[in-house]
Order: structure tokens, then C-alpha cells, then sequence
């Protein structure tokens, strides 16, 4: 009974903010900024955090990541990233929608890039695709209703090889020219 009334609502939350960028391939060098949603629970996730802002580094391109930590944390345990960039549980609304203050960069401001690294199939990282204003986006999860121009899958279980992957086809890709 209450799923219909969700899927109504998150419909019509995703057309009031879903993005009418026009996406399309984009060789590395036409990329000057990211954006990165990574999922605290994946192993590995500090590790995967260093070596992206390490590749924005040697690449001259503004990495800006966003962390999803959908833990139910105690009031003993401590959280594992800035809270300024981290999006948890408690602040997402009844939809699943994350706290618009806290990915108004992603939404509202153009970039070149999105790379979700969450393996989710949340309404949150869903809405964060849908939303993201970026001409290039890639994923790990494939929809059912296209988000990503390049997904690799979930056949990559660590994440250091998948972001490696990313890399590797961002570079090998350079090379060509794609009208956006």
C-alpha cells in the first residue's frame, strides 16, 4: 500500500530536480571537474578516496568526492568521514532524498563528471545520478532505467580495480574527440 505512494512521490521529486544537462562521452582531457559518491561501507573506501583525489591531482581536475554513510551509528561510534561531505541516514528525508544543502554543488553547479562507486540499488545514490549535473557519468550499478553512459557492473568486488578501470578507459579514451 505505501510503495505506490513512494514511487508517486520520488517521481515527482526527481522531475523538480533531475538534470537537463545533455551527457556524453568525454575524453580526459576535456575533464576538469568531478564529482565522486562513494559508500563508507565498501572496504577499502579511504584507500579509494586517496587514490581518486591523487588522480585529480596528477591530472590537473577539481575532484570533489561525497561520502554515503547509511550505518545506523551508536552514540558511541564515531563517523569515518568529514561531516561536511558525508550524507547519513538521519538526514535523509522520508523519500530517501539526501539533504539538498549538502550535494547543492553537485546539483546545481555544471561539471564534467560523476562517478558513483556505491553499490546500491537506494533511491539516494539513484537520485544523486538522476540529479547530478555532469556531462559524463559513470556508475558501477546498472538501473533499470539508464543513469550511467558507462557502467562497469558489479563484477569488479574491489573497488581499487574498479576505480583503476575508470582510469584506464578515461585514458585510453583521450585520444578521440566526442561531440557533446
Amino acid at each position: 500500500m505505501f510503495e505506490p505512494i513512494l514511487r508517486f512521490f520520488r517521481k515527482r521529486r526527481l522531475r523538480q530536480h533531475a538534470s537537463d544537462i545533455e551527457t556524453g562521452f568525454l575524453p580526459l582531457s576535456k575533464i576538469k571537474s568531478v564529482n565522486v559518491v562513494i559508500d563508507v561501507e565498501e572496504p577499502g573506501f579511504d584507500e579509494l578516496k586517496e587514490d581518486i583525489l591523487a588522480w585529480g591531482r596528477s591530472k590537473g581536475i577539481k575532484v570533489s568526492i561525497y561520502f554515503l554513510d547509511l550505518r545506523r551509528l551508536n552514540k558511541d561510534e564515531l563517523l569515518l568521514t568529514s561531516i561536511t561531505n558525508t550524507i547519513l541516514k538521519k538526514e535523509l528525508d522520508w523519500l530517501g532524498t539526501p539533504d539538498l544543502a549538502k550535494i547543492a554543488p553537485m546539483i546545481e553547479e555544471e561539471s564534467d563528471l560523476f562517478i558513483s562507486m556505491a553499490d546500491s540499488d537506494r533511491f539516494t545514490v539513484d537520485f544523486m545520478a538522476r540529479c547530478a549535473k555532469a556531462r559524463f557519468k559513470i556508475g558501477r550499478r546498472e538501473y533499470d532505467v539508464l543513469r550511467y553512459l558507462l557502467c562497469l557492473g558489479l563484477y569488479h568486488t574491489c573497488l581499487k580495480a574498479t576505480i583503476s578501470h575508470f582510469q584506464d578507459y578515461l585514458h585510453h579514451h583521450d585520444q578521440y574527440e566526442v561531440d557533446v
